[in-house]
């Protein structure tokens, strides 16, 4: 009977640890799982939180059209978004306006993306002739700071020298399937393929966050200046 007893207790014991081992605490959720959570875990706002229409003009035209001209704000709390406002008003805001008769401005608009943590601001100008200018913003909304093209490819997992080579490789593919037959236009093709014009250019995440980069053209058509946006990935 003692031996019974003595059995049962060890019995006993086995089963008490065996059920300490199921009850422990699990691994903890990584908060960046949450779609709502930048890598650093701090939460991520939505898109209005970090831009706003700061100036919007409406101007109607002789034939009955009517186009609309915004600037944007962009809402962080940092000296590289107060210099971006700054340089946005000053390069655009005089002539964001309704105009008695005739408007040089065909169009001014902007664009904005935001990817997890980096928001993209784009805007962009044309005038009567056919020349547009253009300004582009990245910035990481956890901190204030605006990235350079290098500083983005890094953060998002992009090399940027490989950036750079397919940006050219598009840029040069849409430049000289438009361009190719214009007289005399060789020097303006050279500024437009320049590794200084390519450098220059400003890069940013798209809507689909596909990285993109706002590039200055330039041909001996039309003003002979403008912008666009090319693939760099």
């Amino acid at each position: 009977m003692k031996r019974f007893v003595l059995l049962t207790l060890a019995l006993l014991m086995v089963l008490t640890a065996l059920c300490a081992c199921d009850t422990e605490v699990g691994v903890p959720v990584d908060p960046t799982d949450s779609p709502s959570s930048s890598q650093s875990g701090q939460q991520i706002g939505t898109l209005a939180d970090y831009v706003k229409t700061a100036k919007e003009a409406t101007q109607s035209f002789g034939d009955g059209n009517t186009t609309t001209y915004r600037l944007p704000e962009i809402l962080l709390d940092s000296s590289d978004a107060n210099a971006a406002n700054s340089e946005i008003m000053a390069t655009y805001g005089e002539f964001c306006k309704e105009y008695d008769d005739y408007s040089p401005v065909i169009s001014m608009d902007y664009e904005a993306f935001l990817n997890d943590k980096y928001l993209s601001v784009i805007v962009t100008s044309s005038v009567d002739g056919g020349n547009s200018t253009g300004l582009c913003y990245s910035f990481d909304v956890t901190t204030g700071d605006q990235l350079d093209n290098e500083t983005l490819c890094s953060m998002t997992g992009r090399d940027y020298n490989t950036a750079v080579t397919t940006l050219t490789e598009n840029l040069t593919a849409e430049y000289d399937t438009k361009y190719a037959s214009l007289p005399s236009n060789e020097e303006m093709r050279s500024q437009t393929l320049s590794s200084d014009n390519i450098e220059k250019s400003k890069m940013y995440l798209d809507g689909s966050g596909k990285l993109q980069s706002l590039v200055d053209i330039y041909a001996a058509v039309g003003g002979g200046h403008w912008v666009n946006s090319f693939a760099a990935e």
